[in-house]
């Protein structure tokens, strides 16, 4: 055994180099640490700076227009296939009549019909589609319904759509003509009349024009 001395010496030489190598362990880590921050680091600022330069780009496109823009497509309203589209063009081209009103001791069964524009092809006949604009005025003068401010108005003949100077009064209407019918209460509204405009029994006077005439069938 050695003296004690030589113990002392040596347990201070082993707890020195025990003090050494934790200090190298921590120091060691410490470098660690420091380097994985600064990778870190660096990734961020190279992703940081590829994002925004990519930003840039694509403003960059965008406002020289090299991108096309979404175009925003609104629906496209077809237009109506004629059967005479020449003539269905000059009679949507008239302006709006201004009809007479009717003789107000127009008899209740009455039902008078007057060409004022002649029209062209085969007349219609009950069963077909005429397609029209309209005006329509009571005994004052006074105009209740007209459709040149809206769209055409299609009829169906002798099928019950409208009142009875209509389905028989439009017969043998052509294209493009203009027709004035004046009707009796009987063959208008009858003793109910209709609304404000048209008071009981009172006669009507139309000018229509014939637009077009879809064939039965």
């Amino acid at each position: 055994m050695g003296s004690p001395k030589r113990e002392r010496q040596r347990a201070a030489r082993l707890a020195k180099t025990e003090a050494e190598l934790r200090a190298e362990r921590k120091s060691r880590a410490v470098r660690t640490t420091v380097k994985v921050g600064v990778g870190v680091l660096v990734v961020l600022v190279v992703l940081f700076l590829w994002s925004t330069l990519a930003g840039r780009d694509g403003g960059s496109d965008t406002a020289a227009g090299s991108e096309e823009p979404t175009e925003v497509t609104e629906p496209v309203e077809e237009e109506p296939e004629w059967s005479s589209p020449a003539l269905a063009e000059e009679v949507l081209a008239r302006d709006a009549p201004d009809p007479a009103p009717p003789p107000a001791d127009l008899p209740a069964d009455a039902l008078e019909i007057d060409t004022l524009i002649e029209g062209e092809g085969e007349g219609a006949e009950v069963g077909d589609t005429v397609v029209v604009h309209y005006v329509g005025v009571n005994p004052d003068g006074e105009v209740f319904d007209q459709s040149w401010e809206r769209e055409t108005f299609p009829v169906t003949l002798g099928a019950g759509e409208v009142i009875t100077g209509w389905d028989e009064g439009l017969v043998g209407a052509k294209v493009g003509e203009r027709r004035r019918l004046e009707i009796g209460a009987d063959n208008a509204y009858g003793d109910r009349g209709a609304g404000d405009k048209i008071p009981p029994g009172a006669p009507l006077a139309f000018e229509v024009d014939i637009v077009d005439i879809e064939r039965a069938g």
